[in-house]
């Protein structure tokens, strides 16, 4: 068996990716809602944890507990579009530092492993999820398959290098099946959190129809980066970044990755001619 914190190991790991023990978070109910818990992952140094935090759970009162311990530990910021929040562990005790993978990359399609206290256990990614009962997604998830019943929230996919790919975000409905968060929305969403707290989105100032299968742009305001960069409104968007757009939905899912102030490579289609412009995420204006 593997073991985040322990010396144990698998065959084809080249790192320890397992959790024993659990390092687990517990949220208190909101209102009307429900408490739930979440397996923490250690990032940079092993002082700094993510977590998942469901819909009816209270985000700023999170209880963290090793075996029958309680450690203490700080909120640092929690994003309510990804559900992802990171905590601060104060205190000597914190977990082993783990590798996480940049991004999905090849792993989008892949038989990966997970690991909690109990052992380890298969299970495959099959593509990404881009909307949910008809409804975009304001991201891109991972679908994943078990080869058992579905692990606890923030619990981490890891590849056969070791690394985490992505933590596991909720069931799909199915018993062995849900949906993970890619590690770039986690190194993402990390970036804004642990640097001032909140997650701040770029802005392009360009809409689009999100009842058309084609990803065309459909307005443009003035003074915006789109505005200024030259785009068009009919111009179709082939990609943004490193990131190809087919349709509406992943323009939703490259539009989260966008950082203020950082340029971006934006391929659009204007009539029959491909062209590629360079735009530049400003912070949302005010309503």
């Amino acid at each position: 068996m593997l073991c985040f914190y322990g010396a144990c190991t698998f065959a084809g790991f080249a790192q320890p990716v397992a959790i024993t023990p659990r390092w687990q978070v517990n949220f208190p109910a909101t209102a009307n809602g429900i408490a739930v818990d979440s397996t923490a992952v250690p990032v940079d140094d092993g002082s700094i944890l993510v977590v998942v935090v469901a819909v009816g759970a209270d985000p700023m009162n999170p209880k963290l507990q090793v075996g029958n311990r309680m450690i203490p530990v700080k909120v640092i910021g929690h994003d309510p579009v990804s559900r992802l929040e990171f905590l601060k562990v104060e205190g000597s005790e914190r977990p082993k530092q783990i590798e996480w993978s940049d991004e999905v990359g090849a792993n989008a399609s892949a038989a990966l492993r997970t690991v909690e206290p109990g052992g380890a256990f298969k299970c495959r990614t099959t593509g990404w999820v881009k909307q949910v009962g008809g409804k975009i997604l304001p991201l891109a998830l991972l679908r994943v398959s078990f080869s058992r019943a579905i692990p606890p929230p923030g619990t981490p996919l890891v590849d056969d290098s070791g690394r985490v790919v992505g933590i596991f975000f909720q069931s799909a409905g199915a018993a062995n099946s849900g949906y993970a968060i890619p590690a770039e929305a986690v190194h993402r969403v990390r970036t804004d959190l642990c640097g001032s707290g909140k997650v701040v989105r770029g802005w392009l100032g360009l809409a689009l129809r999100a009842d058309s299968q084609l990803p065309q742009i459909s307005r443009i305001l003035p003074d915006s980066p789109a505005a200024a960069a030259g785009a068009r409104v009919n111009d179709v968007i082939l990609s943004i970044g490193n990131r190809e757009v087919t349709e509406y939905a992943d323009a939703a899912n490259a539009f989260f990755y966008l950082v203020p102030g950082q340029p971006v490579r934006v391929k659009l289609l204007r009539n029959a001619e491909q062209l590629e412009l360079t735009l530049t995420p400003t912070k949302p204006r005010d309503p």
